[in-house]
């Protein structure tokens, strides 16, 4: 019975669920606006880039690799976009620009990985810094306003619902279909649990983790841009910490270190409640530091809580 109960409790989340109730009621008797329609929706709002860039990197992190770039990768497709934007380009050109920004990183990230076989931990890190200071040299660190109403498409609403808590749910529904009921998603999860036995099944794991890196840039330059259109501004400083949070929410989600684990519903879930956490701390006017403190400890949590049963680290 006892065994029985730690398979549920073990399983899709189950755990991360019940935390996640407990929190949320715990916020709810606290705060009086706390639970309402319109904090609801603004938690799903802000969690909305954080979700995006997060999934890209889950289904890196699925595949075997890690993508610590993913912050500095979103703020330079936001200063790109945003640049092009003030120079008077058309914003659909605009966002095609960063679009292709964010994909052409991932696939950097992806050739360093699988063709110069460098451990992806350096890459990624040394790219999170390279990146950071490509962003601050475009706009010598400086922050510029975009008043412009058709560059904050991200703020609008359609049924009393923000355009980005649509893109959220869509974004969600297409990578879940994807990693569960397709042939790459099979093949995501095949490579990263166990890639010598991906190699003696004649697949190409080098061409297919720069896919995957590929793959991941497209996400998060589709974050950077939804984050720009939020924000409605050139902010070289948007990305700072981000690694942090969209970090904590996939680990939090159920995936590994190891590869071969973890999923989009998950990661759905870790980021409504690193999100909701935040809120609800904010609210109680604690100072905002205690916010990265607690990321930090639930990080180190989740890695440990998912590490554990392997012996941990050695």
């Amino acid at each position: 019975m006892i065994r029985r109960v730690q398979e549920v409790l073990l399983k899709d989340n189950t755990l991360l669920l019940l935390a996640f109730i407990l929190m949320i009621s715990y916020f709810t008797w606290e705060l009086d606006y706390f639970f309402t329609k319109v904090n609801s929706i603004t938690i799903l709002q802000y969690s909305a880039v954080t979700f995006v860039s997060g999934a890209g990197f889950a289904i890196v992190l699925i595949g075997g690799g890690l993508d610590l770039s993913v912050g500095s990768a979103m703020m330079v497709v936001g200063v790109v976009t945003g640049k092009v934007f003030l120079a008077g380009l058309p914003l659909p050109l605009c966002l095609v620009i960063g679009m292709v920004v964010g994909i052409t990183i991932g696939y950097i990230n992806g050739l360093l990985v699988s063709k110069a076989r460098i451990n992806p931990l350096i890459v990624t890190l040394g790219m999170m810094f390279v990146l950071r200071g490509i962003g601050f040299d475009l706009v010598d660190g400086r922050h510029t306003r975009i008043r412009d109403d058709g560059y904050r498409w991200a703020r609008e609403r359609i049924g009393g619902l923000p355009v980005v808590v649509y893109i959220l749910f869509a974004v969600a529904l297409l990578s879940i279909v994807m990693l569960r009921y397709t042939k790459l998603g099979r093949l995501i999860y095949a490579v990263g649990g166990n890639p010598d036995a991906a190699r003696q099944a004649a697949i190409n794991v080098d061409r297919f983790r720069l896919g995957l890196y590929t793959l991941a840039g497209l996400y998060f330059g589709f974050a950077g841009i939804m984050l720009a259109s939020m924000l409605g501004a050139v902010a070289p400083n948007s990305g700072t910490g981000r690694e942090l949070v969209i970090a904590t929410a996939v680990f939090l989600g159920g995936a590994s270190l190891k590869g071969g684990k973890g999923s989009v519903a998950g990661t759905l879930i870790g980021v409504l409640f690193v999100t909701a956490l935040a809120n609800g701390v904010t609210q109680m006017q604690i100072i905002p530091e205690i916010v990265m403190v607690l990321n930090g400890v639930l990080l180190i949590a989740a890695v440990a809580f998912d590490q554990r049963p392997k012996g941990g680290y050695r």
